[in-house]
């Protein structure tokens, strides 16, 4: 499952998701996106323009977080009235390999940049021996608690035992085999708090540690990050996502005659529903291989409905880019193409319009955050970071 090498140079709640190179020609086999642009299955031209313009819109994102990278691998937080800098760099690490970029230093330019990056990212992991019995013999947990961010320290970890088990798929040198242990054992203990934390419901909360509480958005991100460990060779019970699956299924409006039909709530049996909250629940079930299920096609139905993009001026975004990367994911990988056709060259424009110099802004958790998480939305239909492909 590893990101396939670039071989041409150059390239918390709802709240928790928000220098240019030229563009280089889709038609060479030598080009990174020419097996995303072989993808699409109509109107090839036009699509691979998007594709084009989407990665000039990536690469100046990367320049400027790149920019910003400590030499101890931690990024240079800009000013905002929060800091999810476990999160912020987690995505980020996660935009760059989503792009094309790996750890080998021979074959990207981003390569140290990158392990240096990932490294600061493992060394924030608090790592103990846990004693309970659900695992037979030795073994730890790996907390990755962002000591300036208590809002949703789940999303946090989410964020980065993904990031983690994306880095696992990476060659980090011949002379890292120690390093590699290390990093599994991080990745296997990270998954065990999540196992750990997961309420009798199959969802989970913000915090680390058991709670007596369960919300949505939560689930879908540690949903992702135990898909990918698993992916990736690391243990993971079967019966946690399963229970977690049933979580989401149990969170959507079935009822045809409301018209929050198809819609996922923020809890279950909870009034609220939201085009973000339908988007990640959608995207969830796909990668745990509910391609062809009603809930899915159900979903995707509200989500034509309510989607800001499309209906824009009309539905509200409150948080912007966390829909949109869960809708990116959502309409890529639905077993129909055409309604990711539709609104891929919009999402593109909209960032063309937000980006400056480069960078996103948002208010509440700051540009680093919100760079990271436009490029990893842009990168979706790149087809170089696993979870993303098809």
């Amino acid at each position: 499952m590893a990101p396939r090498s670039k071989v041409a140079s150059g390239v918390l709640a709802l709240a928790l998701l928000g220098v240019a190179t030229p563009a280089r020609p889709i038609a060479g086999v030598d080009d990174p996106l020419a097996g995303a642009a072989d993808r699409f299955a109509a109107q090839e031209s036009s699509e691979s323009a998007e594709l084009v313009r989407a990665h000039r819109v990536v690469e100046a994102a990367l320049r400027w977080l790149a920019a910003r990278v400590r030499s101890n691998g931690a990024l240079e937080m800009t000013r905002s009235s929060q800091q999810p800098t476990i999160a912020a760099t987690s995505l980020a690490i996660l935009a760059f390999m989503a792009a094309g970029h790996t750890a080998e230093e021979s074959e990207d330019g981003d390569g140290a940049r990158l392990r240096a990056m990932i490294g600061w990212l493992l060394q924030q992991a608090a790592v103990q021996p846990c004693a309970c019995t659900q695992v037979v013999g030795d073994h730890v947990i790996a907390k990755f608690a962002d000591p300036g961010f208590q809002t949703s320290q789940m999303h946090g970890h989410g964020y980065a035992t993904w990031a983690v088990a994306m880095a696992d798929g990476m060659s980090m040198g011949a002379g890292n085999t120690e390093q590699r242990e290390r990093l599994r054992k991080i990745l296997q203990g990270a998954v065990h708090v999540i196992e750990l934390a997961q309420h009798s419901s199959g969802g989970w909360f913000y915090a680390l540690e058991p709670e007596g509480n369960h919300e949505g958005s939560v689930t879908v991100t540690v949903l992702q990050a135990l898909r990918s460990a698993k992916e990736a060779g690391m243990r993971v019970d079967a019966g946690r996502i399963e229970l977690a699956r049933e979580y989401l299924r149990k969170s959507q409006v079935r009822d045809a005659s409301d018209p929050r039909h198809g819609g996922f709530r923020y809890q279950i049996a909870d009034n609220l529903t939201s085009f973000a909250l339908t988007a990640a629940a959608v995207s969830s079930l796909n990668q745990t291989g509910e391609y062809d299920s009603v809930m899915v096609d159900l979903g995707l139905d509200f989500m034509r409905r309510k989607d800001p993009l499309l209906r824009f001026g009309i539905e509200p975004e409150q948080w912007p880019w966390y829909g949109r990367f869960y809708a990116t994911q959502a309409y890529w990988q639905y077993k129909d193409l055409r309604h990711f056709r539709n609104w891929y060259p919009q999402l593109v424009a909209v960032a063309e319009r937000e980006a400056t110099d480069g960078a996103f802004d948002d208010t509440l958790f700051g540009e680093v955050y919100a760079t990271a998480s436009a490029a990893l939305t842009l990168a979706v239909p790149f087809g170089y970071l696993p979870t993303f492909q098809r």
